[in-house]
Order: C-alpha cells, then sequence, then structure tokens
C-alpha cells in the first residue's frame, strides 16, 4: 500500500482522530532542562500557566494540551526541548519491540513526507543493541505510516522536515516520545553571532532566572564573550518570549492549526509584556577581547537592545560600578575557564583578584558567579546564599549566588 492514496472518506476519517485523540486530549510533555536547574525551569513554567509540574532529574514532566506545549516552546527560556510521550511499554524481545512500536497511532502525529530521525537509549536491558533497536523503530513507524497511504523515509533518505524520535530503553521498558521543538530551544532564531565556547541561551536565562533578575534594575556582565547575558537579559526585562522569533517541529503535525497557534503567541506576548518589570533597566556588558566586545555589540543590536544595553571593550578589573544604588545592580560572571582560559594563566590567582574586586567595589551588589573547581572558589573568597553544582562545556562547575543586602528593585 506504500505511496498509494488514501480515499477522501478515509482522509475525513484521519482528521476526526486527529481532532479527537491529539488535539482534543490531555498529553504527557517533558520539557528537558540542563541538570541543576530542573526546580528553576518548573518555576518559570508556572509562570507561563503550566500547573501540576513535576520536576525530575534533567527536566519537568507537566500534562496538558498541545497549546500548551505550544507555550512553553515559546516562552520558556530555561527548556532546551519539549518532548510529548506517546508510549511506555514493556519488551523483552525484537519482535515485540517492533510490534508495540507499530501500534503507536503514528498516522495522527507525522504528516505527509515526514522524515523520522531515530534516538535511541538502552540500559540495563534485554534489548541492548541501540542500532538494532533503532532498525526496528524505523520499520514499524514507516510501515505504519505507509499502510495509511503517508510517504515517509526515515533518516538522510527523507526530504519533507526532520522529525525526531527519542526511544528510550531502561529494564525492558520503553519510552517513546516525539520531539515538538525542533531545534534546541537556545537556538533562539536570531542567527547569533558566537565566540569560543559560548554560554548556552538556556543556561544563562536559568543562571538570571535563579539569581532573581526581576528584582534588579541593573545587570553587569563583565566577561560577556558572545553577550549571552544581556540577551536573555534584556528578554526578560522587556517581557519577550524567548523564543518568539524561530520555528518548531510541532508546526508540521498533522494537529497543528496556524490560526490558533497565532492567538496562543499573541497571548502569550501580552501576557509577559504585562508581567516584565516596572520601570528602567539597564545592561552594562564587556569583554577585554576586542573581538569578543565586537561580537556581542553586534548580537545586541541585532536583538533590537541597543536602547537598553551597551558593550565596551575593556578590563573588568579598571571598571567602575554603576552609580546609583548598589542593591539595584546584579553582577553576572561567566569568567574565562576551560576552552576561554588563556594559556598560562593561572585560574586561581585570576578569580582571586575577581574576589577582591567585587569585595571592594561592587560591595551590597547581587552576584551570580561561575567558578571552576572547588579550589578556584576557595580563591574567589565570595560568601553566597546558594550554591548550583552543574556541567558546562562538560566542566563540572558551581554557580554562586549572592543576593544584594536590599531587596530594592
Amino acid at each position: 500500500m506504500s505511496g498509494a492514496a488514501v480515499p477522501a472518506t478515509n482522509e475525513k476519517a484521519l482528521a476526526r482522530r486527529v481532532k479527537d485523540h491529539v488535539i482534543g486530549r490531555s498529553h504527557e510533555f517533558f520539557a528537558v532542562v540542563h541538570p541543576g536547574f530542573e526546580e528553576t525551569s518548573r518555576r518559570e513554567l508556572a509562570g507561563l500557566g503550566i500547573a501540576a509540574v513535576r520536576g525530575g532529574t534533567g527536566g519537568v514532566a507537566f500534562p496538558g494540551r498541545l497549546e500548551d506545549a505550544w507555550r512553553v516552546n515559546l516562552g520558556a527560556g530555561t527548556v532546551s526541548r519539549v518532548l510529548m510521550r506517546l508510549a511506555r511499554f514493556k519488551a523483552t524481545g525484537f519482535a515485540e519491540f517492533r510490534d508495540r512500536v507499530a501500534a503507536v497511532p503514528w498516522e495522527l502525529h507525522l504528516g505527509d513526507g515526514a522524515t523520522p530521525a531515530f534516538s535511541v537509549s538502552a540500559s540495563r536491558s534485554r534489548l541492548w543493541h541501540e542500532g538494532r533497536l533503532e532498525e526496528e523503530a524505523a520499520q514499524a513507524v514507516l510501515g505504519r505510516l505507509n499502510g495509511f497511504g503517508r510517504s515517509a523515509h526515515a533518516g538522510k533518505d527523507g526530504r519533507g522536515p526532520v522529525q525526531h524520535v527519542f526511544i528510550r530503553m531502561e529494564e525492558n521498558h520503553c519510552q517513546v516520545s516525539l520531539d515538538s521543538s525542533g531545534e534546541l530551544l537556545y537556538r533562539r532564531g536570531r542567527g547569533k553571532f558566537t565566540e569560543g565556547a559560548p554560554l548556552r541561551e538556556t543556561l544563562a536565562c536559568a543562571i538570571l532566572r535563579e539569581a532573581g533578575i526581576e528584582r534588579y534594575r541593573t545587570l553587569v556582565d563583565p566577561f560577556c564573550g558572545s553577550g549571552t547575558f544581556a540577551l536573555e537579559a534584556g528578554a526578560l526585562f522587556l517581557g519577550r518570549p524567548a523564543n518568539d522569533d524561530r520555528a518548531f517541529a510541532f508546526q508540521s503535525w498533522p494537529s497543528f492549526r496556524p490560526a490558533r497557534f497565532r492567538h496562543v503567541r499573541e497571548e502569550l506576548e501580552r501576557s509577559m509584556k504585562e508581567k516584565a518589570p516596572a520601570g528602567p533597566r539597564r545592561i552594562y556588558s564587556s569583554d577585554l577581547d576586542e573581538k569578543a566586545a565586537a561580537t556581542a555589540r553586534r548580537n545586541v543590536a541585532a536583538a533590537g537592545l541597543a536602547g537598553l544595553a551597551e558593550v565596551d571593550q575593556a578590563d573588568f578589573f579598571r571598571l567602575h560600578p554603576p552609580a546609583g544604588d548598589p542593591a539595584a545592580v546584579l553582577l553576572a560572571m561567566n569568567p574565562p575557564y576551560g576552552a576561554r582560559q588563556l594559556p598560562g594563566s593561572d585560574m586561581a590567582a585570576l578569580f582571586r583578584r575577581i574576589g577582591e574586586k567585587v569585595r571592594h567595589d561592587y560591595a551590597g551588589c547581587g552576584y551570580a558567579v561561575i567558578v571552576p573547581g572547588l579550589e578556584n572558589e576557595k580563591a574567589l573568597g565570595l560568601p553566597h546564599d546558594r550554591k548550583i553544582l552543574f556541567h558546562n562545556g562538560g566542566i563540572p562547575v558551581a554557580l554562586l549566588i549572592k543576593n544584594s543586602v536590599t531587596r530594592n528593585a
């Protein structure tokens, strides 16, 4: 039946099934987040009106309609990907696995010409061969789609939009999920220019939210690199949805309704604008490297933040803090380490100087500092209210957060 046309009556029946079983029902979703910031994302999703969210390792699960997943994709700055759970089953043999995958109603979720791409992980299971699991899943999905007259090819052989399917096999239990996002959500869609080892937007947003950026009037980023902190702070200060400028995988699903999506987008934009912090805000970014400062300046201008943010080529240790109430200033710092570390530089000495500078010139300010390793943390010598351990670029680091002396914003 592959490639055969489906009678119009069957197409109408299929459209009714999509309406009844996909559009009209609640589903289980999983928002993938940077490990260590699950609670940060849970609070962000609650602020977007996503109720009954549950935190877990590496993500936040929530029930909802398709429109809820659209809203999270559009508005959540801390989320990397939104998965829609399709099926969970037990399988101890490859034939059983293939049959269970084939029983999923793929025709309700993938449109004509879709190109399924499979990401498979297996651990502590009888079905441990990930390559074989991928082959069986591809045969099952394509066979089902072709049986409904849908043209589909797996992987690089397809010509339509790539649709990522995630299959996780653990202790003989399989979880099948459909990616609703497409490209990872840290790619905001603005064509950002980057320098070496940039901080991902989702992580920068999580750090700013965890530090309570909404309480401050001024953000200072003295090691700005490509300007990621400035871009994320600008969106938060202005009440812009984080991912308003990009496309998503769900827009190619049979359940997608463009008019309804426009309504969700406009409603979200209005709501976030109303919740944006009141009063004037400023962002000061700088970097000692001339190329990095130029790149950050270019990114800030492209994001429409020129009136809000300033970028200078400057040495942090020669800078003066912004005039005014220090309690209204948040200092966000991702000092050079790892791939950004200067050859032959003394890391402990650098963090010692940073600590001295903050204590002397930024007393009373709030700060959020990324520090690699306990030795550098001791050299920094700064008190903190919270400490979050995570990995950045494969390097174990700590985020040290200190609230400003007063809560004035």
